[in-house]
């Protein structure tokens, strides 16, 4: 026999053995707690909608733990907190040359979430944005069309997660 020190012997399976290792650490895996909840709106029907009009959008999926989006009359209601919103919205450019989507939180155009395109008249057109929303007191969110004049969407969305 070999004098090694895992007790090989040449031409033969050997044990799997390492008298230096220090078994007094062990690896602990933690799966992530993901605590946010979200919800996905959408509005496939499309349609005309009057300037500064909300284009309502209708729960498709809602999940998470803690609640905290629900849907209201073609809008969102927000729980106290902060959200990560993506919304995207699709429209065929008016006679005034351009389309223009917000956010409204509360009835107030959310600070930065004008989304405006200028093309040729009857182009279609796709318009998407992600913005961080704080809801200090909660509320209600909703997507207007804020171009000048009354325009064709052809879809809208939202995705809202609680940050």
């Amino acid at each position: 026999m070999s004098g090694r020190f895992n007790c090989c012997i040449y031409n033969h399976p050997c044990p799997i053995f390492c008298p230096f290792i220090d078994f007094t650490c062990l690896n602990e895996v933690v799966n992530p707690i993901v605590s946010s909840s979200f919800g996905f709106f959408n509005n496939i029907v499309g349609g005309s909608f009057a300037s500064n009009g909300l284009i309502p959008v209708s729960l498709v999926l809602l999940g998470g733990e803690g609640g905290g989006i629900l849907p209201s009359e073609g809008s969102v209601v927000l729980s106290p907190g902060t959200y990560e919103i993506n919304y995207f919205a699709g429209g065929i450019v008016p006679a005034g040359g351009s389309v223009s989507v917000s956010l409204s939180l509360n009835g107030s155009i959310v600070s930065g979430s004008t989304i405006t395109s200028t093309q040729s008249v009857g182009n279609s057109v796709n318009l998407t944005r992600t913005i961080v929303v704080s809801a200090l007191n909660g509320g209600t969110i909703s997507l207007l069309n804020t171009t000048n004049e009354t325009t064709n969407f052809t879809f809208a969305s939202m995705f809202i997660r609680k940050l």
